[in-house]
Parts: C-alpha cells; structure tokens; sequence
C-alpha cells in the first residue's frame, strides 16, 4: 500500500519552514553540524514529516487555516528529532535515513549536546507562538508539549531498563511504547483541537485517536525491524535480537513458543544462525506470528475508524486519516 497522499501536501511547506528556523543563527558553533544532521542534504531517505503532517491535517480538517501552524508543527519535528539523537546514543545505532548519526559522526559527549540544543530550538519555538494565542490556550499548549516530553523520556527509560530483563509482559511493553512513540504521535492528534478550542470530550476522543496510532506505528515498526527490507529500515534483521530489545513480535513469541522452541530461540538470539535448518525468522514464521500480531492490529484500527467517525473533522480528512491507519500496517509485508 502506497504511503497517503495527504502526508505530501504539507512536506515542502514543512521543510521550507524547518530550514528557515535553523538558519536563524548561522554564525553558532552548533549550526553546521545540525544542519547537515537534520537536513540530510546527500540524503535519499528524507525525513518524512508523519507527525507534523497529521497536526496539519487534523487542523485543516477542523477549518483552520493550517498556513498560521507550520511553524508550531516545526516544533514537533525538533522535539522528535531530539527524541532520535539520545535514542541513537543509548541504541548505538550508527546509521540514520542512510547517513551517519550524530553521535558516530561527533562523539557522545557533543551530540548530548547538540541533541539539547535541538531541544531548546523547539521550546523555543513552542513559546514564541504562544505569544499568539489566548493566553489560556497557550498555558495548555505548554503544559502538553512538557507532558509530552516527560513520557518520552520515561519510555525511553523503560526501553533501556528493559534491556537488562529476562521477560517483560505484554501489558508492560505497551505502558513503555505509549510513552516512548504514542505521547509524541499523540500530540499531533490533539494539539489541533486543543488549538480549535473545542470541548474536553473532542480533545480527549483526538488523543485516544493518537494513542492508538503511536501504538501501531510503534508494533509495525517492531515487525519492519524483523520482516522489513534492511536496505529501508537502515538496520539488520537480527539487530532487536542481539540487543535483546523487548519487542511486541519477540515477547507475543517467547508467549507462544513450545519449551522447546523457546530453548532454540533464546540459542538463536545469541548468534544470527541456523539450528535444525531454522534461523530465528524462520521460527517465528512457524508460529505465524506476523498474522497474528496484524489480526490482533485490525481491531485497534476497527476500533480508530469508529473514533474518525465520531470527530467533527472535514470528510475529506476522516477519508485521509482512515487511510493513515491502514498504510501504518499494510506497510508490512
């Protein structure tokens, strides 16, 4: 399934928008090595603007002219990108979109900094607008862009913590995903309807529209990590193994392997091999646990079209979210 139309109408505006407030001081020590991180210009593998392109969708299907946004929508971008730069710190993921990490390019102790900086340039952001708004709306857009933030960090936490555990349970590897991806995936859900000022029930369905969506972006993500082309995901198959990183694909098959599958699996992990004639997608293939996992994903999005439904969106962006929901999945093979 094809990536939906609508993430490419706002892309340029973004990016344009993205530049412009990167080149505001270009005479700083940090100005070249960020640009050339975040603008990716010898790139093929472009950022593509997913979250910045829902917060402009949902307020253009809500009448707003989204044109007055796209500097805040910048502002979602900066927070995730320095979400990306401490998350490749702590993975020691060498490559991103194609091109070296921060960290691999500058050292640990720079690209902390850098990644901070990045951080202030979106607070920065964030607070500027505000002076544009009813003084109310904006104290709840700080609140939430802090909130967010938060649970970002105490996602990727988790994640790490996680590393050094045997097991975790399902229940505890969604907790750690809603905060890791949902809160910001989230955001640009009900950050349009905290800005139309609509009613608390109207932001509460947009962020549990969000929260769903950051947990399916987040699940296919962990099925592309096992099942996707390396040549588009930038990393091995094998690399969530040998990192012993609790994915949703990983702990649904520690849940249905025999005792004796969960021997070879746990042999598997440790070197990317085969035993009895299986590797460890093999194995998990026997257990069909793609299928699974993508039965298991159509009630969330059953769930999602019922919610899209129910919004007081255009229908031209209900049509477009209900496309959003299916590509997150179909995007796995």
């Amino acid at each position: 399934m094809k990536e939906p139309k609508f993430l490419n109408t706002y892309k340029t505006d973004i990016n344009d928008q993205f530049k412009e407030l990167l080149n505001l001081d270009k005479s700083e020590f940090y100005f070249e090595p960020i640009s050339d991180y975040l603008i990716i210009k010898n790139s093929t593998k472009m950022p593509k603007r997913i979250r910045s392109s829902i917060f402009l969708e949902i307020l253009n299907g809500l009448e707003k002219d989204y044109n007055v946004y796209t500097k805040l929508a910048c502002g979602i971008e900066y927070l995730h990108e320095f979400s990306l730069v401490h998350d490749d710190i702590q993975d020691k993921d060498e490559i991103r979109r194609g091109n070296s990490t921060l960290w691999k390019e500058f050292g640990t102790e720079k690209s902390i900094l850098l990644g901070n900086i990045i951080k202030i340039i979106s607070d920065t952001i964030t607070s500027d607008y505000n002076s544009k708004i009813k003084a109310s709306t904006a104290k709840e857009v700080i609140k939430t862009f802090n909130t967010v933030c938060i649970n970002m960090i105490e996602g990727q936490y988790l994640d790490i913590m996680y590393e050094d555990e045997s097991y975790i349970s399902l229940e505890n590897y969604l907790y750690m995903i809603s905060r890791k991806t949902g809160a910001l995936m989230s955001l640009s859900f009900y950050l349009p309807s905290i800005l139309h000022e609509s009613e608390k029930q109207d932001n509460d369905l947009f962020k549990t529209l969000g929260d769903i969506f950051g947990l399916l972006f987040q699940i296919s993500d962990d099925m592309l990590g096992i099942w996707g082309d390396p040549s588009d995901t930038g990393k091995s198959n094998f690399s969530d193994f040998e990192n012993n990183k609790k994915t949703y694909p990983i702990l649904l098959a520690k849940e249905k392997f025999s005792k004796k599958d969960k021997k070879i699996f746990n042999e598997l992990s440790l070197n990317d091999k085969n035993i009895e004639g299986k590797n460890i997608t093999d194995l998990m293939d026997s257990y069909n646990i793609k299928s699974i996992i993508k039965s298991d994903c159509l009630k969330y999005i059953e769930c999602s079209r019922d919610l899209i439904s129910k919004t007081n969106l255009q229908q031209t962006s209900k049509k477009n979210l209900n496309e959003l929901f299916d590509y997150v999945i179909e995007r796995v093979k």
